[in-house]
Order: C-alpha cells, then sequence, then structure tokens
C-alpha cells in the first residue's frame, strides 16, 4: 500500500490541501514532467504559496503519495497528477471552510450560502468546499464558470439522521440557482454523495483513500467500516 504521510504528518484524507516544501518542487516537476514545456502556471505553482490535492492512487502508484493539481478551464481544467514523497510535503491542511471561501462566490449563489450555513448550525454540521469554488479562493484564478455546481462537503455528526438531512439540502437546492454537489463525511473519513440518502435509497457508494464499495444506507450511518 502507497504511504499517506510521514510519521510528522497527521493521516492524508480525501479532499486535503498538501502543500510542498517549495524547494522540492523544481526536482517534483523534474522527475515527472522533465524540463520541457511545463506550463509557467504549473512551474510557480507551489512557489505561490498554492497547494496540491490529495487523491486515491491508481493499482500502479505504489511507491509515494499520490495528489493532483488542477488547472482553470482556460488551461483545460486538467487536474496532473503527481506522485510525492515525505520529504517534499511541507504541510497538509483540511479543505476551506464555505465561510472563508465564500466571498469569492458569485453574488447570486450568496442567499444559498445563508441558508446552508443556518441549516448547518441547526443541524451541528461543518461546511467545507471543494471543486471550483475552493480553487478560486485558494489561488484567485477563474476557475466558476456559469454552469459551476456548488461543491460542499457535509461533516455530519455521529448521530445525524443522513435522509433528514439530504431531504433539507434538497429543500435548500429546490431555490438554488446552481446544483448542490457534495459529499455526507463521517469522523472518521468514509464519505458518500449526499443525493444517495434522499428518500427510497439503499445501498450507497462510500468512497475512502482506500478504495470505494458500496454499503447499504443504514450501516454507514451506525458507524459501520468497510471490510
Amino acid at each position: 500500500m502507497p504511504s499517506h504521510a510521514s510519521p510528522k504528518l497527521r493521516p492524508m484524507r480525501r479532499h486535503d490541501l498538501i502543500y510542498l516544501e517549495p524547494s522540492r518542487w523544481d526536482v517534483v516537476l523534474e522527475r515527472q514532467l522533465g524540463s520541457d514545456q511545463v506550463d509557467p502556471l504549473i512551474r510557480s505553482w507551489v512557489h505561490k504559496g498554492w497547494p496540491l490535492i490529495s487523491r486515491r492512487p491508481s493499482s500502479y502508484e505504489t511507491h509515494g503519495i499520490a495528489l493532483g493539481l488542477p488547472l482553470p478551464p482556460s488551461l483545460g481544467k486538467w487536474r496532473i497528477p503527481f506522485i510525492v514523497q515525505d520529504q517534499d510535503i511541507l504541510t497538509i491542511q483540511e479543505p476551506l471552510s464555505l465561510a472563508s471561501a465564500r466571498e469569492q462566490a458569485p453574488r447570486q449563489w450568496q442567499q444559498i450560502f445563508d441558508e446552508l450555513e443556518f441549516f448547518a448550525a441547526h443541524r451541528g454540521i461543518e461546511l467545507q468546499v471543494f471543486g471550483s469554488l475552493a480553487w478560486q479562493a485558494l489561488t484567485g484564478l477563474d476557475y466558476l464558470t456559469l454552469s459551476s455546481d456548488i461543491d460542499l462537503l457535509f461533516h455530519v455528526p455521529s448521530s445525524a439522521d443522513m435522509e433528514l438531512l439530504s431531504s433539507e439540502i434538497s429543500k435548500i437546492e429546490d431555490n438554488s440557482p446552481s446544483r448542490i454537489d457534495g459529499e455526507f463525511i463521517r469522523r472518521d473519513g468514509l464519505a458518500a454523495n449526499w443525493r444517495e440518502f434522499l428518500p427510497g435509497g439503499t445501498d450507497v457508494l462510500v468512497k475512502s483513500m482506500e478504495g470505494v464499495a458500496l454499503l447499504d444506507g443504514r450501516r454507514f450511518t451506525a458507524g459501520e467500516r468497510l471490510s
């Protein structure tokens, strides 16, 4: 199994922001992309203080830590895969909170954010962002488009009624100018798309750094781990 962190770093989770040692960035680029025709934005990425994002490694990526660098739409919206080593990593940080990123969002999203934050406070949920809004807030580059989803991570308490929460999010989305995408995330890091808990569903696709698996929604809610 690939390593996800050195003893000095906390275990990595999906959507974590990984800041690399600036002195190691040229080495990482040379190791994976070579020295020719590297876009100036990519070459300057880490030196600007911008992170990469954790990702689940593929089956053949067994000797390092899997990360991605997501480019803005102007450069093809392509996520460049990287494999780095422990010594390349400076810090691991959680995704941005909605409160810290919302100023970068379109004006027409702000009322929905108010509703989501009220809902989250009432239900004991921590809201974080990923996707286009997160990367626009982190870099100042133009990631958001007219078709962008509102990408959210709902960190739910262990006692949460997932079916109730998903129904409430769906009602908020009914008044939203954009689709609300995202996941319910348990305290142990296991995650599943919030829509899969809408009334009438059974199995949900559960995601972790190690893989994906189907699990009965009630067992996910009860805290059962993947085998």
